[in-house]
């Protein structure tokens, strides 16, 4: 039946109208979308330095630390017991906006990560003070709303965040966020309070469900660098796909129909279809192509749908107490003062769903260093398994559901659906690729491991490698150890940063997985491509290999290579195994170029066995250092029918833990 006067339909007899779907309290709302988008921003920021920190630190260590300090949110309850809950509140969500200020303002630091964690995990807790008093639908519609609009700010940014980026067009960004949070608290602030609801454990777990849901949005759902890697797609159409799914989400959410009364098991069905999904096009043998665009249409809806059902109990008004007699149950003991309590309940489900939001991004990354008992694409599946479990729990339990109306639901799709217009004039302004070589037959290559563009102290700086790579004045770049969408890249699609930036061609090859692996940027002409991953031996990740044939002018072209092999001075014998199949698919080729990191120096098993058996040169017969730490792994290799000149290693350059190689080749045969 439908209340007249509320718009709310119920499942059984009205004893109250709930709230609405989009409440008048837009505070509530704005705060929610606000609050959730710079979360979203402050953790991919905090992830290069964890990154650096792993490495640095020691994998088991820095992981523990880590999730220790995603487990702040379990002092939500004793911060509400000490500053009540509009002090929560603001402990959470105010010193979350004060971090992402900071991120602005100081250089990038582990200690600014760490406190992006701590604040982000509190605020995680205080989302449900927020939105006391919305509907389970309400509050999907302002995370989804609010990453919507992260989603565009993104793109508009190439997807390198603007916490993490100099210049006076990110510090705007910057101060019209943390202004609009901070406008919206205080507007929060000066609202009535809401009584919190007297419920138990099992309701509490309700408020658990934001932590899966941003985990799998942060990872796959709303990254365009994701879908631009795993789609195949130029970046600006994958920014548009994923904000087609996230105004369908928006749009069927204000239908009414999301939190319509289904069985738990519905839910749980929802929940695995999504699981499946995030798990079959993550990992190292993700699907990809029209399976991973499918994927993040639908699953944008369903994570939507599952998280608009988990939170309708935790954000019912004060006086329920789990058995509502509206659903046929006893009354409730109206003999025991309705005070709201046990809201610290609901404060450590949501501390659980907070801390899930690092235990399935930081392992999944970390995989590629220590690799995990199972593979690493059970913790995205998990992830969406555990969301429609969780909604599954609150299915049943009773609550408001909106009214449908197809007005609503046009409009909310409509109002994200204008945001495609970022990604289109990010495309319509990409700058011309130039497509002839200065000298026929010769070009400047170099070949560069940009470590994700995390140089020293776990800075993301994309622009620092693009200089490096402008002061070769390079036709061609080999690029290894390219992020499209990793967390330890601040899922930045590093490769098509680059190549706009540089006014190049991008021809892309997976290796570790579809958002990790080799490059070639040129801007000259392109013939042909292959990719292509080696043995994996006893390394912890798949290597791989891209290549290209480029028009060198003339009539002539060449092929070039860009490879990296197994890291580490223990594996010797995967590196020979991984040479032996590479020479396999080069097969003697003519015109060839294989540039990258071999991971191996001068006068090692691995190089006297790839020169020796292919005939590949190097322009330098002893090399300085390549790397910060002065090894000498970096190499260009050439077939005995193309000339080098002007040989170098340049060291002034730190944007990576290597430096830029470059030469310039001549193709003479």
């Amino acid at each position: 039946m439908v209340d007249s006067h509320s718009r709310v339909r119920s499942g059984g007899p009205v004893v109250s109208a709930g709230p609405p779907v989009v409440p008048q309290e837009l505070s509530r709302i704005s705060l929610i979308a606000v609050t959730v988008a710079v979360l979203a921003a402050v953790l991919r920021t905090a992830f290069p330095a964890f990154g650096h920190f792993t490495e640095s630190g020691g994998a088991v260590t820095a992981t523990l630390v880590i999730l220790l300090s995603g487990l702040a949110s379990v002092l939500a309850p004793a911060v509400r017991a000490v500053a009540g809950p509009r002090g929560l509140l603001v402990a959470g969500v105010g010193g979350l906006l004060l971090v992402r200020l900071a991120m602005q303002a100081l250089s990038p630091a582990l200690w600014l990560a760490f406190a992006g964690a701590v604040f982000g995990m509190l605020a995680v807790t205080a989302l449900y003070e927020a939105a006391r008093g919305l509907s389970g639908t309400g509050f999907a519609v302002a995370a989804t709303a609010g990453l919507t609009g992260d989603t565009a700010l993104r793109l508009a940014f190439g997807t390198w965040d603007p916490p993490s980026r100099p210049g006076v067009a990110a510090w705007i960004v910057t101060l019209l966020v943390v202004a609009g949070g901070a406008a919206a608290l205080v507007a929060w602030l000066r609202t009535p309070p809401v009584e919190a609801p007297v419920i138990g454990w099992r309701d509490a777990l309700g408020a658990a469900a934001l932590g899966p849901f941003l985990a799998l949005q942060i990872l796959v759902l709303s990254s365009p660098a994701f879908t631009s890697s795993s789609g195949a797609l130029p970046l600006a159409v994958a920014g548009a796909v994923v904000l087609l799914g996230q105004a369908l989400s928006l749009a069927f959410l204000s239908s009414g129909l999301a939190v319509a009364a289904v069985p738990g098991g519905v839910c749980v069905f929802g929940g695995t279809i999504l699981g499946v999904g995030a798990a079959a096009v993550t990992g190292r043998y993700g699907l990809t192509g029209a399976v991973a665009i499918a994927t993040v249409i639908v699953g944008q809806v369903l994570s939507a749908w599952l998280l608009a059902v988990a939170s309708r109990v935790p954000l019912r008004r004060g006086g329920y107490r789990g058995r509502p007699a509206e659903r046929g149950g006893p009354p409730p003991n109206v003999k025991v003062a309705d005070t709201g309590g046990r809201a610290w309940r609901i404060d450590l489900g949501a501390a659980l769903g907070g801390l899930g939001i690092l235990v399935v991004l930081l392992p999944y990354q970390l995989h590629y260093i220590h690799p995990l008992p199972l593979p690493n694409k059970v913790l995205p599946g998990l992830a969406g398994i555990a969301l429609g479990l969780l909604s599954a729990i609150a299915a049943a339990r009773g609550g408001p559901l909106p009214a449908r109306s197809a007005i609503r639901a046009l409009g909310a799709g409509a109002a994200a659906l204008v945001l495609v217009a970022v990604p289109v004039i990010y495309a319509v302004t990409a700058p011309s690729v130039t497509g002839a070589a200065s000298l026929p037959g010769t070009f400047r290559l170099v070949s560069y491991n940009v470590h994700d563009a995390v140089g020293g102290g776990g800075r993301l700086d994309p622009e620092a490698v693009a200089r490096a790579i402008e002061a070769q004045h390079a036709d061609v770049v080999a690029l290894q150890e390219v992020g499209r969408g990793r967390p330890m890249s601040g899922t930045v699609d590093v490769a098509s940063w680059l190549a706009r930036r540089l006014k190049m061609r991008l021809v892309w090859g997976p290796a570790a997985d579809h958002q990790y692996g080799n490059a070639v940027l040129t801007r000259l002409r392109v013939k042909a491509t292959g990719t292509g991953r080696l043995p994996v031996g006893a390394g912890p990740q798949a290597p791989g290999y891209v290549w290209a044939r480029i028009d060198a002018g003339g009539g002539r072209t060449a092929d070039v290579w860009s490879v990296q092999l197994q890291q580490g001075a223990d594996r010797t014998q995967t590196r020979q195994a991984e040479i032996v199949k590479l020479l396999q698919l080069w097969s003697g080729a003519p015109r060839t170029v294989i540039a990258g990191d071999m991971g191996a120096g001068p006068g090692s098993p691995e190089l006297s066995r790839l020169s020796a058996q292919s005939g590949l040169g190097s322009p330098i017969e002893s090399p300085p250092p390549t790397t910060t730490g002065g090894g000498r792994v970096d190499w260009i290799l050439g077939s005995d029918d193309l000339g080098f000149d002007n040989s170098a290693v340049d060291s002034s350059h730190r944007a990576s833990d290597h430096y830029p190689v470059a030469a310039t080749v001549r193709v003479v045969g």
